[in-house]
């Protein structure tokens, strides 16, 4: 019943646990507990994981392998990192996936460095990682655009041969366009003797993000006379190298694409891209006319885009209009007061860039270090 609950139901394993325990004259064994932990991990309830924990004390399965595994997995897909690595360090005896998983769960849990620490103790206590260990460390390596440690990664990739799989490759290909190294990114892709539909677009995000927006676009290309469909995020990368590049006309026929040959309806993402592109290139009434032509309501990050555009050519108008929608949507965000008071400083009205200021001081709005996200 546990199995079966785990596979088509898990978030009534709880409730099963709990009914045996009240009326079943049976004992749990370590089977019973990696059900039960793997079903609370999925449920993500750490209150009732806690109260599954101490039973296994007292039952004394804490020695079993399984049971530590999958105790550790529930604490770790309910965001409790240090509860998984307590539960993993009194694990008496690990196996390559009580490793990695505690390596993922570094990762996940936003501590990429602690993950590439623990494959290294890994390693050094003699157990060989596996494609999975090998697809979290290049992960950790991609996250830290640690590109000395993602080659030594890629060197174990060799290693492994046939043994990887497209999953690890992929990873492989984000490592080196996340540490800006393209041309080892392009070695890689061109090496992959099979490409899914991820391996197309984080070739040409990679591209993109470094600067290189022709060879995203020429990277499309490629992918479409290869019979490879796009999909939603492929077009995100698209349209971002075209705002990159400044490719006005090709992004229009791309936006214009995804709809008509490929039935993929525009998200904010790709409205926010097309924004930009045709901000920067000065066109701001057709800006503003795509944003009023959403077949949603606009959120306050495709009104700031346009804000931007407002601010670096100098548009007052539009800019202001642009200003009242991202205040009646956001008021706390301190990015938009800058924008504003900018706008205001470069056309010399000093004193509304001042008043913006003061209104920003009143508000108890506080100026962070920011992250664009382009």
């Amino acid at each position: 019943m546990f199995a079966g609950y785990q596979q088509f139901d898990s978030f009534k394993i709880w409730t099963f646990w709990l009914r045996m325990n009240r009326e079943a004259e049976v004992s749990p064994d370590q089977f019973t507990f990696s059900s039960v932990f793997s079903g609370l991990a999925t449920g993500s309830s750490l209150k009732n994981g806690l109260q599954a924990h101490a039973q296994v004390v007292k039952h004394g399965f804490c020695h079993d392998i399984c049971v530590g595994n999958s105790l550790v997995e529930m604490y770790l897909k309910n965001r409790n990192l240090h509860g998984g690595f307590k539960a993993f360090d009194e694990m008496p005896e690990r196996d390559v996936a009580s490793w990695t998983q505690m390596a993922a769960g570094f990762l996940n849990c936003g501590e990429p460095s602690e993950a590439l620490v623990l494959i290294k103790k890994m390693k050094k206590a003699g157990i060989c990682p596996n494609k999975f260990t090998l697809a979290t460390e290049l992960n950790a390596c991609a996250n830290l655009a640690s590109l000395e440690e993602g080659k030594k990664a890629h060197g174990f990739r060799v290693k492994l041969g046939d043994e990887v799989d497209l999953c690890v490759d992929n990873a492989l290909l984000d490592m080196y366009s996340k540490c800006g190294s393209m041309k080892d990114a392009w070695s890689v892709f061109c090496s992959m003797r099979e490409r899914s539909i991820i391996s197309w677009t984080t070739i040409i995000m990679g591209f993109a993000h470094n600067g290189l927006a022709r060879e995203a676009l020429e990277a499309y290309e490629k992918m479409i006379s290869a019979n490879v469909s796009p999909n939603y995020i492929t077009f995100i990368c698209l349209l971002y190298a075209c705002s990159k590049g400044g490719f006005v006309d090709e992004g229009l026929n791309y936006f214009k694409a995804m709809v008509d040959d490929y039935g993929i309806d525009p998200g904010e993402d790709h409205y926010c891209c097309m924004v930009d592109l045709l901000g920067k290139a000065g066109r701001l009434t057709e800006a503003e006319g795509l944003i009023l032509g959403m077949p949603f309501k606009p959120n306050a990050l495709v009104w700031q885009t346009l804000l931007a555009s407002c601010r670096f050519h100098g548009e007052m108008e539009i800019g202001r209009r642009a200003a009242e929608q991202v205040l009646a949507l956001d008021k706390r965000d301190p990015s938009t007061y800058v924008l504003i008071s900018n706008i205001l400083a470069k056309s010399s009205n000093w004193d509304g860039a001042e008043r913006v200021r003061e209104l920003m001081e009143q508000s108890e709005v506080k100026r962070v270090p920011g992250s664009s996200w382009m």
